[in-house]
C-alpha cells in the first residue's frame, strides 16, 4: 500500500523541484538542464512543448508552462498509482476479473 502512493508522489516531487530549479519566473529560464529533466520526466505529454522551444527559451509563458508540466506530472503520477497496484492487474491479465476463469477457452 506504501509503495503504490510513496513512488508517484515521489515522481510529482522531483518534476516539481526540476521546474522550480528551470524557471526564473522573472521571464527567463534559469537553467536548460533542470527544464530538460522536466521535459523528459513527463514524457510522452511534454514533446508538446518542443514546438514550443523558441518562445520558452526566451521566457514567454513560464507559467502557462509550468501549470501544463505539473498538469503532465499529476497525469504520469497517476499511471504510476494505477501500474503499482499488482494484484488487481494480474487478475484482469489472467482473465479472473469480470469473464470466466473456468479453464474453458481455448477447448473444443
Amino acid at each position: 500500500m506504501k509503495r503504490q502512493i510513496v513512488i508517484p508522489v515521489v515522481y510529482f516531487l522531483i518534476v516539481f523541484v526540476c521546474l522550480l530549479i528551470a524557471f526564473d519566473f522573472d521571464g527567463r529560464l534559469r537553467s536548460s538542464e533542470a527544464w530538460l529533466a522536466a521535459v523528459l520526466l513527463t514524457l510522452p505529454w511534454s514533446i508538446v512543448s518542443v514546438l514550443f522551444l523558441w518562445a520558452l527559451i526566451h521566457g514567454a509563458g513560464l507559467e502557462y508552462f509550468t501549470v501544463m508540466y505539473s498538469l503532465f506530472a499529476a497525469v504520469n503520477a497517476f499511471v504510476l498509482y494505477r501500474i503499482s497496484r499488482p494484484k488487481k492487474m494480474s487478475k484482469t491479465l489472467n482473465g479472473e476479473v469480470g469473464g470466466d476463469s473456468g479453464g474453458q477457452a481455448g477447448q473444443t
